[in-house]
C-alpha cells in the first residue's frame, strides 16, 4: 500500500479503504447480541468475559490500522517522496489522514465503551433486552469517556499523524499548552510560573486563569496589574479571584496526555534498544 509506486486516485483508495465500514463496538455489538440469542446463564456469561479479554486485541488492530496510515503519511508529508508527484491533490490525502487519525481515536473509545458496558452485564444477570440495555450503556459510557479526555487533536495517535504528515502546529502544540474547545483558545500555563498551571484560580474581572499559590503571592506583594501581558486591569485584588474548576479538569486531561507521551517514548526507545540487540 505505502509503496513508492502509489499514484493518483489508487494511493487515496488505499487511504479510505483505511477506515473501517463500521465502527468496532457497533460489529462487536452485533456478535454479542447474537450470542445472547443463542446462549443462556453462564454460557453467555462465557461468551462476556471472552469478549472482555479481547479488548486488548481489538485495540492493537486500531493501532495496526494507525501505524499504517503514519507510514503513508510520511510519503505524503512535506518533503515526503510522492508530494511533488501528486501536486495539489497532496492536500486532501493529508486531511484524510488526519481524518482517519479522529476516526481512529474515537474507534479506540468506543472500544472501551462498549467493554465497560460488557462488564456491566455481569452485574446485573437478570437483564431481558440486551439489545437496548447494550445501546444505552455504551452511549453513556462514551459521553464519560470523552468527557474526562482531551480533545481528540490532542491525543497521542493524531499528533503522531500530524508529526508525520510534518504539520508545524502540531509540533508546536506542547510548548504552547493550549486547548482548543469550540472558538476558542485556552492557555494552561501560568502568565506568572510560565509552567503548567496548578490549581487554577479565575479573575472574575479580566477573566484570565493563574496558579493559585503563584497568583496569591503576587497580590500579596501588592501587584496590583494583572500578570497576563495586554490585560488593562490594573485594580487587582483578592476579591476579584475565584476557583476554576472547569480549566482545572482542562489541566488534568493535559496531565494525562503528557503521561500517556511519556509512557510512549519510553517504550518506544526500549523497541529501539531491542532491534539494535
Amino acid at each position: 500500500l505505502c509503496s513508492s509506486t502509489c499514484k493518483g486516485t489508487s494511493f487515496f483508495d488505499n487511504t479510505k479503504a483505511l477506515i473501517p465500514s463500521e465502527q468496532p463496538f457497533t460489529t462487536l455489538f452485533h456478535h454479542f447480541i447474537m450470542s445472547q440469542y443463542m446462549s443462556q446463564g453462564t454460557a453467555s456469561h462465557e461468551i462476556v468475559n471472552q469478549m472482555i479479554r479481547k479488548e486488548k486485541k481489538y485495540k492493537e488492530g486500531i493501532q495496526q490500522n494507525h501505524d499504517l496510515a503514519c507510514t503513508m503519511a510520511s510519503n505524503v508529508s512535506k518533503g515526503g517522496r510522492l508530494e511533488a508527484l501528486l501536486g495539489d491533490k497532496v492536500h486532501g490525502y493529508r486531511d484524510a489522514l488526519r481524518q482517519l487519525s479522529e476516526t481512529n481515536v474515537n474507534h479506540e473509545r468506543e472500544v472501551g465503551a462498549f467493554v465497560a458496558t460488557l462488564r456491566k452485564t455481569l452485574e446485573q444477570p437478570d437483564i431481558k433486552e440486551y439489545s437496548a440495555f447494550i445501546k444505552e450503556n455504551t452511549e453513556k459510557e462514551l459521553a464519560q469517556i470523552n468527557q474526562s479526555s482531551i480533545q481528540v487533536n490532542q491525543e497521542r495517535m493524531y499528533l503522531d499523524m500530524c508529526t508525520k504528515l510534518g504539520d508545524v502546529s502540531a509540533q508546536n502544540q506542547d510548548d504552547e499548552l493550549e486547548v482548543v474547545g469550540g472558538n476558542t483558545t485556552v492557555s494552561l500555563k501560568c502568565p506568572i510560573t510560565g509552567t503548567l498551571l496548578q490549581d487554577p484560580m479565575r479573575n472574575k474581572v479580566c477573566h484570565h486563569v493563574y496558579s493559585k499559590h503563584a497568583i496569591l503571592n503576587y497580590v500579596r506583594n501588592r501587584n496590583n496589574k494583572c500578570p497576563n501581558v495586554g490585560c488593562v486591569n490594573t485594580n487587582l485584588s483578592m476579591g476579584q479571584l475565584e476557583d476554576d474548576h472547569q480549566t482545572a479538569r482542562l489541566v488534568k486531561r493535559e496531565m494525562i496526555r503528557m503521561e500517556e507521551e511519556k509512557r510512549q517514548q519510553t517504550q518506544n526507545a526500549m523497541e529501539l534498544e531491542d532491534d539494535e540487540d
